[in-house]
């Protein structure tokens, strides 16, 4: 199969859509400078969770992305920051969040003791589980395909059948390249994935709607919530089934714990609340 390029389009069509692309162009310019100063504020952040958490504290890498973790001004929001919060409301366990944008880092700091959990969009696979200490689901997900509709709103990719033979692009270290790896192996062909280490989901979904990356693959809810600001994306087809979505824990005893927390959480009126606020999909039969 040969790999899909998109046409140039016709010079009215790019014309009519000249203020997005000046909008996304704007975007991206400011992602990158963005992560140019995360990259010097990255340092600084890790050489203080060098020191272990004292005490009780449970120091948490969170991804920064719509559905974990969010500031705006003086507001935070995000699932599983808020149910990290209620967690150590309701059990007395003091908490100090680290939010994080390349993955690669966190994952190595929790595997250095820097960090005691890290909070990423990471599926409980096989190999998760093998590598880090998994804690039971928080809640279910899914893998979608972020790519960028043509001048007519279509789209090249209709099923993830399609993706044989083309290029996509993941987060450095996610778990989705087991999937796409198994992906292609079923269909007969390859899927070349590539991973970009300074960048979250987030800006992943940016680069293909600026047209920097043909497409992306990552969580659906993240996919679905950036959507709805660039209309341009779409992201209507899934790249797995859904999947357990975990954390990963620098022990097997704090794990346990929150694995019971966790199970506890899961049977309140609290834990229902937050499922229907941060959107459908987010199954909690688990």
């Amino acid at each position: 199969m040969s790999e899909y390029r998109r046409m140039p389009d016709k010079p009215h069509a790019i014309k009519g859509r000249m203020p997005l692309l000046i909008g996304l162009l704007t975007v991206v310019l400011a992602m990158m400078w963005a992560l140019g100063q995360c990259s010097h504020r990255r340092d600084a952040v890790f050489a203080q969770a060098d020191k272990k958490a004292d005490g009780d504290t449970m120091t948490v890498a969170i991804e920064m992305s719509p559905l974990l973790y969010q500031r705006k001004g003086d507001s935070i929001s995000g699932l599983d920051y808020e149910i990290v919060r209620m967690l150590s409301e309701m059990h007395g366990k003091p908490v100090k969040f680290r939010p994080f944008v390349p993955l690669h880092f966190a994952l190595d700091g929790l595997s250095s003791g820097k960090f005691d959990v890290v909070i990423a969009a990471l599926p409980a696979t096989e190999r998760t589980r093998r590598e880090y200490n998994m804690t039971d689901a928080v809640y279910t997900g899914r893998q979608a395909l972020v790519q960028l509709r043509d001048s007519s709103g279509r789209v090249h990719i209709t099923s993830q059948e399609q993706l044989a033979g083309h290029h996509v692009w993941i987060v450095e270290k996610s778990p989705y390249a087991d999937r796409l790896k198994n992906l292609g192996a079923e269909l007969g062909d390859t899927i070349y994935v590539h991973s970009l280490p300074e960048y979250s989901a987030e800006h992943l979904c940016l680069l293909t709607a600026s047209g920097e990356i043909e497409r992306a693959v990552v969580d659906e809810k993240t996919a679905r919530r950036l959507a709805a600001d660039y209309p341009t994306l779409d992201v209507s087809v899934p790249v797995s089934f859904n999947q357990f979505q975990s954390w990963a824990v620098g022990g097997p005893a704090l794990r346990d714990s929150l694995n019971v927390w966790l199970d506890e959480f899961r049977h309140t009126s609290a834990y229902d609340s937050l499922l229907v606020r941060y959107g459908p999909g987010l199954a909690h039969e688990i």
